[in-house]
C-alpha cells in the first residue's frame, strides 16, 4: 500500500506537469472552421477559416481579417486578432468572423481578390449575413489589402481597420465614400512607415467622408496588440454590428415599396387617423444618427436621382448621407441643412427633383409618376426641426 504522503506528493507532481489554464481564456475560445475557395485567375484553392457564434441568427454582421505576410502558408491562426480569439484574450460573440490564408509565396492579397469575394458570397448566402454590414480589417500586408479591396468594391463594405498598412497609388479617397475608415499607424513603425497611410487618410476626411486615425509610440509588430486588444475599437468593429431586432426582418432592401405621395400636394404632418388613399403620406423628418426602412428608402430614391453610387445604401443616416443630401439641396436651391424634411423627401418621391449628371440612365425614380404636384420648389428655404 503507497502511503498518504507519497501519494500527496504525486498529485502535485501531476499538477506541475499540467498547470492549469489562465482564467476565462479556454471557455471563451473561439473554435474555427475550415474551408476553401478557388481563385478563378490563380488556379488555386484558397483555403479560409470561419467562426460563426452558436446563437447566429439571419441578419449577423460579418468581419473580415486580412493577415500580414509574416502568417502566409498556415499562420492565419497563429498571431495577431485570430490568436487573441482562439486564446479567449478578447471575445467576438456578436458577428461571424471569416479569415482567409493567403498561400506562401504568393502577393498581395489584392491577387486572389476572385477567391476573396466568392468567400465573402458564400458565407453571405449560407448564413443569411446582413449585406449591409461586412466590415473589413486587416494588419500589415493585410492593412493594404484593406485599401485595395474597398478601392476595387466600393460600398461592398460598410466599416474598414487599417493596421500599419501601406496605400497604393490607384486607391482613391472617394471608394470610402460608403465605407467608415479607422486608419492606426505606428511612429516607430520601419516595416511600414506611417507616411502613405496618415496621407491618405487626411485625404479622405479633406473629401468629407467619415474617418479617424490614431498614432501609437509603437513599432510594427506591437500594432495588433494595441489595436486588436482594445475594447473600444473591438465593440466599433463588432459589438456595435450586432443583429438590429426591429430594423432588418428582410433581407435586401427593394425600391418597389417607395412611399407614393399619390396625389394632392399637402405635407400634413399628421398620420391620418382614416385611412384615405387619396392622402399624402406623412414623413418624419429624417437626420444623422437615426436609422430604418424609411432611410433606406429615401436613400434609393436618391440614388435614382443620381446622388447615390450605388442602390444597395444601408438604413443609417450617417455622415456620408449628411453630405448627399446637402448635395441634393444645393442642386435644388435648398438651404443646406443635411436634413431630410417631410418636404424635401414628398419632392425626391415626386419625381420632379434636379437630378444630377450621373443619375442612371433608366430614370425610374420611385415614383408616384400619376401627376406631378406643385411640390416645393426653389423658393423653399430649408429645414427646421
Amino acid at each position: 500500500m503507497i502511503p498518504v504522503k507519497k501519494v500527496f506528493v504525486l498529485f502535485l507532481a501531476i499538477l506541475l506537469l499540467f498547470p492549469a489554464p489562465e482564467a476565462g481564456l479556454a471557455k471563451n475560445a473561439v473554435h474555427f472552421i475550415k474551408h476553401g475557395a478557388r481563385d478563378d485567375n490563380q488556379d488555386q484553392l484558397i483555403t479560409y477559416w470561419l467562426y460563426v457564434p452558436p446563437e447566429a441568427e439571419p441578419g449577423m454582421p460579418l468581419v473580415v481579417y486580412l493577415h500580414g505576410s509574416g502568417e502566409r502558408g498556415e499562420g492565419a491562426l497563429l498571431t495577431s486578432l485570430p490568436q487573441f480569439l482562439k486564446d479567449g484574450v478578447v471575445l467576438c460573440r456578436e458577428p461571424i468572423l471569416l479569415i482567409p490564408q493567403m498561400p506562401p509565396y504568393f502577393g498581395q492579397w489584392i491577387s486572389i481578390e476572385n477567391a476573396l469575394m466568392k468567400m465573402i458570397d458564400r458565407t453571405v448566402e449560407e448564413y443569411k449575413v446582413d449585406e449591409y454590414r461586412i466590415a473589413l480589417a486587416g494588419f500589415s500586408m493585410g492593412g493594404i489589402g484593406v485599401y485595395d479591396l474597398v478601392n476595387l468594391y466600393p460600398e461592398r463594405f460598410c466599416r474598414a481597420v487599417a493596421v500599419s498598412g501601406r496605400v497604393n497609388e490607384d486607391v482613391t479617397p472617394e471608394a470610402f465614400a460608403h465605407c467608415e475608415l479607422r486608419t492606426f499607424v505606428g511612429t516607430k513603425d520601419t516595416n511600414m512607415p506611417p507616411k502613405s497611410a496618415l496621407a491618405f487618410a487626411e485625404a479622405v476626411e479633406e473629401a468629407g467622408y467619415p474617418t479617424e486615425t490614431v498614432e501609437f509610440d509603437s513599432t510594427h509588430s506591437r500594432m495588433p496588440h494595441h489595436v486588436f486588444k482594445d475594447a473600444d475599437v473591438l465593440e466599433w468593429l463588432w459589438m456595435e454590428l450586432a443583429p438590429q431586432p426591429t430594423s432588418k426582418p428582410t433581407a435586401s432592401p427593394k425600391p418597389t415599396a417607395t412611399p407614393k405621395p399619390t396625389a394632392a400636394p399637402k405635407s400634413n404632418a399628421t398620420a391620418n387617423s382614416t385611412p384615405a388613399p387619396e392622402n399624402v403620406p406623412s414623413y418624419r423628418t429624417l437626420k444623422k444618427g437615426m436609422s430604418g426602412k424609411d432611410v433606406q428608402r429615401f436613400k434609393i430614391a436618391m440614388y435614382w436621382l443620381g446622388y447615390f453610387n450605388d442602390k444597395n445604401v444601408s438604413d443609417e443616416y450617417n455622415s456620408v448621407t449628411v453630405e448627399r443630401v446637402k448635395k441634393l439641396q444645393r442642386y435644388n436651391g435648398l438651404e443646406e441643412t443635411g436634413v431630410a424634411d417631410p418636404a424635401l423627401q414628398e419632392l425626391v418621391f415626386s419625381g420632379n427633383a434636379v437630378k444630377t449628371e450621373k443619375a442612371p440612365k433608366p430614370s425610374k425614380t420611385p415614383k408616384p409618376t400619376e401627376t406631378p404636384k406643385p411640390v416645393v420648389k426653389k423658393e423653399g428655404t430649408g429645414t427646421k426641426d
